[in-house]
């Protein structure tokens, strides 16, 4: 079914978070694709991998100044050429391939930002990961892609903020206003209020 984004509900989710960090949509409905099969998670999170290389380490710190600590990259277009020069030190990083994604999202790129996703779940398949790849595929609209890298995130690591603040975006789009508050008001309880207080300040939820 059809999804018109410009419903209530998705108007008043589009003033209150912008980026691919959160979930602004510029696309008009939910097609009835499916994404393409995507293989299974592993059944435990493994340890996030974090930067070897100083040279890398310096590209994510300087990109990492165009994000605010909400979440929300303010200068896409600027963080992209810093995270290009990461990959290129060292490509076996999963780290810059997830901020090259998150980035290339909000710049409208979004084939290329599902790549860098599914890069970063193969070499380091985390629940932020695949969180971040669901929302991409809710913009891409592929619900159901969507869907299944939610679950798998749930399943590595349901302590992850990201999973319910993404998943609320898909809740929202279908109407289950319900649901998407109370993923809302459940990232809050593990560390992540800004999206739940958001929501709240604009009367979407209560």
């Amino acid at each position: 079914m059809k999804l018109l984004l410009r419903s209530l509900p998705c108007l008043a989710l589009a003033a209150l978070l912008s980026g691919c960090s959160w979930f602004s949509f510029s696309i008009p409905f939910f097609g009835e694709e499916d994404a393409p099969p995507a293989k299974e998670a592993p059944k435990a999170e493994p340890a996030p991998r974090t930067s070897v290389s100083p040279e890398v380490r310096t590209y994510i710190e300087e990109a990492q100044k165009y994000w605010t600590e909400s979440g929300e990259c303010l200068e896409p277009a600027r963080a992209v050429p810093l995270l290009d020069k990461a990959i290129e030190a060292d490509p076996l990083d999963p780290a810059p391939y997830l901020l090259r994604s998150q980035a290339l999202c909000d710049l409208g790129y979004l084939t290329d930002a599902f790549e860098d996703a599914t890069k970063a779940i193969r070499l380091s398949p985390v629940a932020k990961a695949y969180a971040i790849r669901g929302l991409i595929c809710l913009k891409q609209n592929h619900p159901r892609g969507a869907q299944r890298d939610f679950e798998y995130a749930e399943k590595l690591n349901p302590k992850e903020p990201l999973i319910y603040i993404h998943r609320a975006a898909g809740a929202f789009l279908e109407g289950r206003k319900g649901d998407a508050c109370d993923d809302l008001e459940h990232a809050c309880t593990l560390g992540s209020c800004l999206p739940w207080e958001k929501a709240k300040n604009e009367k979407v939820c209560r």
